[in-house]
């Protein structure tokens, strides 16, 4: 199973997300303070870790909640089994 997450990287100088990029985006450069990244997509996927992490931890903690309903749903009428919500 193949899952994607879109997560916006911005300019570590303004903060802006609109870039231009060559072909394989080994050079990119921000439209808005035309800082050039010369490492490419991955300098800018570096100054963005934060961002990254964030939208990892967001889509991790939305399985857990998605498996937690199933569970609830498939035991909801079991005496012996009750779960309790955080």
């Amino acid at each position: 199973m193949s899952t994607n997450i879109n997560v916006e990287l911005n300019c570590a100088t303004c903060g802006q997300s609109n870039f231009d990029h060559n072909e394989d985006k080994s050079w990119v450069k921000c439209n808005n303070c035309d800082r050039e990244y010369l490492g490419g997509i991955s300098e800018l996927a570096e100054f963005n870790q934060s961002n990254i992490q964030d939208a990892v931890n967001d889509y991790g903690q939305s399985l857990v909640d998605e498996f937690a309903k199933s569970l609830e749903s498939k035991f909801k009428n079991n005496k012996y089994i009750k779960f309790k919500r955080k």
